[in-house]
């Protein structure tokens, strides 16, 4: 890099002398080289006219007009050079004059600027027939991204001293460290918002995710604390949902893992973006317990929770149910999943046009082992999409 700039200031001192050298040479007085060769041309013509008039080729008369003719124009070249002479004589500008600087300068300074603006100093050289312009556009694009959110960091951080009740601010500045890399100090950040709303969904998710990186990526005590509250506020949250799996996966509970996992992906829409990750879980869960993924099936629990309001509109049990069911024994959990399950088959005979409720709740029905409600289940979500 040192090396390159040092040539581009070779190139741009040479370009300036150049430049300069070109606006200072001034000319020497020497008339025009065209106008001597003419002279020389008439004087010859002279020369054989005067040996015409001696040999009687020419009349007097002829030879004197031609004479005068040729004399006429070389008259005319002396004015001419004369001209010239005095002209280049006159007042010469001053070799440094402002107008001769700012020109000298102009040329190298703009292409610098160009360079600077538009092209790459960062890059390594490479043949252009091995460039990947499409990918080195990318990488410089990100590389000033990088650097504008550094700058908005640096006032972020000044601006967070003088209000550190700003839970925004502190909120912005652990997810910029979180991109960045720092983790130290997107945990700092996390938990200075954390202080100033411990009982925030968003602030506990953010906080709980900040510890993770910290801790040799395993989900700690406090960090599955702080999932759990997030979830009690939030029972759809699916980040709060996949790190308490994984939380199992890293206690040798790879079963109930799985079974997490799919839970989340029951209750998720289908273009959700983190299924993709929650697959792969599943996979490389199943591959560690020898067993086929697909033995594993939404949870009567799940089932009964309905999607997200933008994909029906019927609403799914609130965080009472779910919390009230974390405190119940197994018999008492398993009555209110029947409950839950009951009341979707009300609501759907109160809205019948809806064919994945229906499947929904003929899932449920075969998780709960009725299976002939099921099949009555399929067969209404089956009608209704006819």
């Amino acid at each position: 890099m040192t090396l390159l700039w040092v040539l581009i200031g070779l190139i741009s001192l040479i370009v300036c002398a150049i430049i300069l050298q070109t606006l200072m040479r001034q000319n020497n007085g020497t008339p025009p080289a065209r106008a001597e060769f003419d002279i020389t041309v008439y004087k010859d013509q002279l020369s054989e006219l005067e040996r015409d008039s001696q040999r009687g080729i020419l009349s007097a008369d002829l030879a004197a007009a031609a004479r005068t003719e040729i004399e006429r124009r070389i008259l005319t070249l002396a004015d001419v050079a004369d001209a010239t002479t005095e002209k280049n004589e006159g007042p010469k500008p001053s070799a440094l004059s402002p107008v001769t600087i700012g020109l000298s300068l102009v040329a190298p300074s703009a292409a610098l600027i160009a360079y600077i603006v538009m092209g790459a100093p960062q890059l390594p050289n490479l043949p252009y027939a091995d460039r990947d312009i499409a990918t080195e556009t990318r990488q410089v694009f990100k590389q000033r991204q990088a650097e504008e959110m550094k700058v908005q960091a640096q006032r972020l951080v000044k601006r967070l001293e003088d209000e550190p009740d700003n839970l925004k601010g502190w909120m912005l500045l652990s997810e910029y460290y979180t991109n960045m890399g720092r983790t130290a100090d997107a945990l700092a950040a996390a938990q200075k918002a954390h202080d100033l709303a411990p009982n925030s969904p968003r602030v506990l998710l953010q906080y709980a995710e900040a510890l993770i990186p910290t801790q040799n990526n395993i989900v700690s005590a406090k960090a599955h604390d702080l999932f759990s509250k997030t979830l009690a506020a939030d029972p759809r949250n699916p980040r709060a949902r996949y790190y308490l799996a994984l939380a199992k996966a890293q206690a040798n509970d790879v079963h109930g893992a799985i079974q997490d996992w799919v839970d989340l992906i029951a209750i998720s829409p289908p273009s959700a973006p983190w299924l993709t990750a929650v697959h792969s879980q599943i996979v490389a869960a199943s591959r560690e317990l020898g067993v086929d993924p697909s033995s594993f099936k939404p949870s009567a629990e799940a089932l009964a929770m309905e999607p997200p309001p933008s994909a029906s509109a019927t609403p799914g049990p609130g965080r009472d149910d779910v919390e009230a069911a974390r405190q119940m024994t197994p018999e008492e959990r398993e009555n209110m999943i029947r409950g839950m399950v009951q009341r979707l088959a009300d609501r759907l005979e109160e809205h019948p046009h809806d064919p994945d409720g229906w499947r929904r709740l003929a899932n449920a029905y075969r998780v709960l082992g009725e299976n002939a409600k099921a099949a009555e289940a399929d067969a209404r979500a089956r009608a209704v999409k006819r």
